[in-house]
């Protein structure tokens, strides 16, 4: 464990990081889908002098590995669970996107059927929200009860098992374009009541809740619109000015499906794909006030495309990025 202590940045004060990894070291084929802890800085609004910690759990997975999201939710579980239970102090668990589910959804008939049964997902990720105390962002498809419509959407549970934010993906991709509505909301901050520690006596911290305000994105929402909007609109960088954390569930892949082989057979680059994902968050490089970025990849492969992982934790305070957690998997 190593720590990086953040003093207080004007009137706002800075959670304190506590870079610390939970990862199940087991062989490479159970790797996957480990579920790792870290503990994440973030920073609380009012909070005057007064230095804090936050902890989260970023869950990565590889739902090609079983058939059902059932199925998927089984393999996960007793990991995050370990993972919660060995370190009571987790205020956010963050999932990839549609994490427990295929990615490739044919068309709305497949979409449909792929959100009916994710709700074994959601009932799962409000019974871990309710059961540690806890938030929870699950990356899932949605359908909209009222209007039918179809959405690749991130849901975040609180504490009480309540619905605390629904965000629906701003910047389609072209695979979800055969399926999902585009979100109409956009990029907003939200506040979230979270469990965070205060220092006391000595060594000693004492639980706390801190209002913590989070940015919801998922995959293609870091790049320009539709690969269309100039380079330099930074639309997801510039709606987190004055955000603490960015709650990231991605499906991010290697290559593109026309792509050769030899480019979707190419190993994952961590660094590649992290120094990528920075470059569209530039505008908030080396701010003090900048959030910092969490991440939720997916792993595996899908048609023919493997997805990165490279989940991660990034401190973005500083010019050159921090990282402060990594998840780099090997075969």
């Amino acid at each position: 464990m190593g720590d990086a202590l953040a003093a207080p940045g004007g009137t706002q004060a800075r959670l304190e990081i506590i870079a610390r990894a939970f990862a199940r070291r087991g062989p490479s084929a159970r790797a996957r889908d480990d579920a790792r802890r870290h503990s994440v800085p973030a920073a609380a609004a009012g909070m005057r002098g007064e230095d804090a910690r936050a902890r989260v759990c970023v869950v990565q997975t590889d739902p090609t590995r079983a058939e059902t999201v059932a199925e998927n939710v089984a393999r996960v579980d007793a990991r995050v669970r370990a993972a919660l239970t060995r370190d009571r102090g987790v205020g956010m668990v963050v999932c990839p996107e549609l994490g427990f589910s295929r990615y490739a959804l044919r068309d709305e008939d497949d979409a449909r059927a792929v959100a009916r049964e994710s709700a074994r997902a959601l009932a799962w990720a409000r019974e871990i929200a309710m059961t540690y105390d806890t938030h929870v962002a699950l990356g899932h498809c949605r359908e909209e009860a009222t209007s039918g419509e179809l959405f690749n959407s991130q849901t975040v549970f609180a504490p009480d098992g309540d619905v605390a934010r629904r965000y629906d993906k701003s910047h389609l991709y072209f695979v979800d374009e055969a399926w999902a509505v585009e979100g109409r909301r956009g990029f907003e901050v939200f506040t979230l009541a979270m469990k965070c520690f205060v220092r006391g006596a000595g060594s000693a911290y004492a639980e706390v809740v801190r209002d913590v305000k989070c940015v919801s994105a998922i995959c293609m929402d870091i790049n320009p619109y539709k690969f269309e909007a100039p380079w330099t609109d930074f639309e997801l960088a510039n709606a987190c000015v004055g955000s603490d954390l960015i709650l990231f569930s991605s499906a991010w892949t290697s290559a593109h499906p026309d792509d050769p082989e030899e480019i979707k057979r190419k190993p994952v680059d961590f660094g590649e794909t992290v120094s990528y994902w920075m470059s569209r968050l530039q505008p908030l490089l080396g701010k003090t006030m900048s959030p910092y970025f969490v991440c939720a990849n997916r792993i595996g492969v899908e048609n023919d495309i493997q997805f990165t992982g490279c989940s991660c934790i990034v401190d973005l305070r500083h010019r050159i990025p921090r990282l402060m957690l990594g998840v780099r998997e090997r075969e």
